[in-house]
């Protein structure tokens, strides 16, 4: 993938993210129907999952399980942060994010696959909130970190 002068490969990976989450925002805009064609058919290389108010997995995409080797009934139902190689870390991350008390930018962490090895990702997250604007969740856009 090629970048514009000024701006790195991490910065168009990141607009890659940035881009598939207001797509899925307009998604459920439109309906359950559309927001579930488009939560499980991303680009290639897009994983996404949800989390509810406690930090815990509630939906996880084909290609996230792809990416980290896990099957769905091995990630929802679990803290987010269990699949962190600094568990501690992302769990304070989360908390601040629910809380409010953090900015959601791009990170790169690096997330354990299922083989027990440690893959770095670049993760993007939202707020999903509620009607009267309280947060109750994050949805999570990764990718593979790039290298260059």
């Amino acid at each position: 993938m090629s970048t514009q002068p000024g701006h790195t490969a991490e910065d168009a990976a990141a607009g890659r993210l940035r881009e598939y989450l207001i797509e899925l925002e307009q998604a459920q805009a439109q309906g359950p129907a559309r927001f579930r064609e488009v939560f499980e058919r991303p680009n290639s290389g897009i994983g996404v999952h949800e989390l509810d108010d406690q930090g815990i997995i509630t939906r996880v995409n084909p290609e996230e399980l792809r990416l980290l080797g896990y099957r769905e009934s091995q990630v929802v139902g679990r803290p987010a942060w269990e699949f962190a190689v600094m568990q501690g870390v992302s769990q304070r991350s989360v908390d601040k994010k629910l809380a409010g008390e953090k900015e959601l930018k791009p990170f790169v962490r690096t997330l354990q696959k299922a083989d027990g090895t440690g893959v770095a990702m670049l993760v993007l997250d939202r707020l999903i909130r509620d009607a009267h604007g309280k947060a109750r969740g994050i949805r999570t856009a990764i990718m593979l970190a790039p290298t260059s």
